[in-house]
């Protein structure tokens, strides 16, 4: 009996930055539509139909455990093993006082998706939220905008020089992609709080800016992995998954 030994051929899997940016954005779009009609079926023309239930329970930007909650969480979990990644590429081939950060911002997107899937900002608004002396008429009705709000600046101030230092383009694109997720996070959160308290939370005006807030959200996350891929494709940065090498 005669054996044959075959060898096995690794196909290289080719990641394009501008692919992946693209098939997000086309997903976000999808989770976008599905939301505008679910608000356009339940507070504009108050249709009841199973597809109305179906679309406000599944796929509400306002929600909780359901799709577009599922896909933030994804891409927050996704921007922080690449920044990981990246952290462990420097560490191994240049070592330097910022390469600490790279793992720091992981670690703090790891919490976000967290965050994301389990609502610990909602904990911390019902600790804050009796301790406030007042809510400015409802800006502060969401609570955890203020130790929140606090722990961005924080974060800001320890990270600009790190991202000043940074490659021109992927300091503008992280810039940029910051400024539409904390815009979307925090930002419209004191005008939801002031909605809400005047109008309810199911009220067509809140509903658009759950809407615009979770499409900042996404995008800005989706912005940010995207300059993460390019940031590691212009560091040469190649990822190989092999077979464990086995003795004849």
């Amino acid at each position: 009996m005669h054996l044959t030994s075959t060898s096995t051929v690794i196909t290289p899997l080719l990641l394009s930055p501008e692919k992946v940016f693209r098939g997000l954005v086309r997903l976000i779009i999808v989770l976008l539509l599905a939301d505008i009609a679910g608000i356009i079926l339940d507070s504009v023309l108050q249709y009841e139909s199973r597809l109305t239930r179906i679309l406000m329970y599944y796929f509400t930007f306002n929600g909780e455990s359901n799709v577009p909650a599922f896909f933030s969480s994804v891409m927050l979990l996704a921007a922080s093993g690449l920044l990981f990644l990246i952290h462990r590429q420097h560490k191994l081939s240049a070592p330097e006082s910022y390469t600490r950060h790279w793992f720091i911002l992981g670690c703090i997107f790891l919490f976000m998706a967290i965050d994301e899937n389990t609502q610990v900002h909602e904990r911390v608004a019902d600790f804050v939220r009796p301790r406030l002396a007042t809510d400015l008429s409802g800006m502060l009705h969401w609570a955890w905008v203020v130790p929140y709000s606090v722990l961005t600046l924080a974060v800001v101030a320890y990270f600009l020089r790190f991202v000043l230092r940074l490659p021109t383009y992927t300091r503008k694109l992280i810039l940029l992609s910051g400024a539409l997720f904390v815009t979307g996070a925090l930002g419209l959160e004191f005008f939801e709080g002031y909605l809400y308290k005047r109008y309810g939370i199911d009220h067509l005006y809140n509903r658009i800016l759950y809407c615009l807030e979770e499409l900042l959200e996404m995008t800005g996350v989706a912005l940010f992995i995207y300059t993460l891929l390019d940031y590691l494709a212009r560091y040469g940065t190649q990822v190989l998954i092999t077979p464990k090498d086995s003795e004849a």
